[in-house]
């Protein structure tokens, strides 16, 4: 199991670099238990940190490329979110970003939301997500045409939110 590093001051943050650097999938986002501070672990060196390494760099949640959160995360009235589930075999990764969720939605409507979960430790897509759009209507057509289709690959499983019902 991993270990948290010894406890140790914050370091103010350094300035930001000019290039941003691959991400490296050994390293993973931990919460420390006993002070509850973010730490860095990295699977395959068995290193730990509180400073963010400069390979830590998994493909931010929600983002469209250059970090305008507009309407990122908005959702959308009752009966125009879905949940979107990318069929994969335990084990498999996925790649398909929000990005590419908002493209194959946006065929439908007006796309609000458009996030893939992403695993903090590899920066991969979980298989899983949401979209929404600005009205019902949207997202039923949307459900209807994707709903049992393939996309990149991959069967889709789609169906309104639970949310919806409160």
């Amino acid at each position: 199991q991993q270990q948290p590093p010894p406890q140790q001051q914050r370091q103010p943050a350094a300035s930001p670099a000019p290039e941003r650097r691959p991400h490296n999938p050994a390293w993973s986002e931990q919460v420390n238990p006993e002070n509850g501070q973010t730490y860095y672990w990295n699977n395959s060196t068995g290193e730990s940190t509180y400073t963010r390494p400069p390979d830590y760099n998994p493909p931010p949640a929600g983002a469209s490329g250059t970090g305008s959160n507009n309407a990122q995360g908005s959702k959308g009235p009752p009966g125009a979110n879905l949940f979107v589930v990318r069929k994969m075999r335990r084990g498999e990764y996925d790649t398909f970003s929000d990005e590419d969720l908002r493209r194959e939605f946006g065929r439908y409507g007006t796309v609000l939301r458009a996030e893939m979960t992403v695993d903090k430790e590899t920066g991969w897509s979980k298989g899983f997500g949401f979209v929404s759009f600005s009205n019902a209507m949207e997202a039923d057509a949307a459900l209807a045409a994707v709903h049992g289709s393939w996309m990149d690959g991959r069967e889709m499983k789609v169906e309104k939110t639970h949310e919806d019902g409160h």
